[in-house]
């Protein structure tokens, strides 16, 4: 089909039961790596109502979190997180033609 679909903070929630199905059954060729930054939060950085009424301020999401997300989604899949990047990479690049290679 040549679709692609992201994956983001939303995976490492352990009850985001269909979205970690996805990301572990759907071929390599159809998975991008993205940050919804600053919103939806991995889990490692919410927190809870009671957290932030009580002064704990909410995580703030980056791009800087995409290693664990790739970490976790690799996990998923039972695969090396590097065979995870550089795939992510590939397809990223195939669906967002003119996307500049990092140094």
């Amino acid at each position: 089909m040549g679709f692609k679909l992201g994956f983001g903070g939303a995976i490492t929630y352990e009850r985001a039961l269909k979205l970690r199905e996805l990301a572990a059954s759907l071929p390599l060729q159809a998975l991008v790596l993205e940050t919804d930054a600053p919103d939806i939060p991995p889990h490692w950085l919410y927190t809870t109502v009671e957290q932030r009424a009580a002064g704990q301020p909410q995580g703030r999401n980056s791009s800087a979190e995409l290693p664990r997300i790739a970490a976790e989604i690799a996990r998923l899949r039972g695969m090396d997180i590097e065979q995870l990047a550089q795939a992510s990479t590939a397809n990223a690049r195939k669906a967002l033609k003119g996307l500049p290679a990092l140094p």
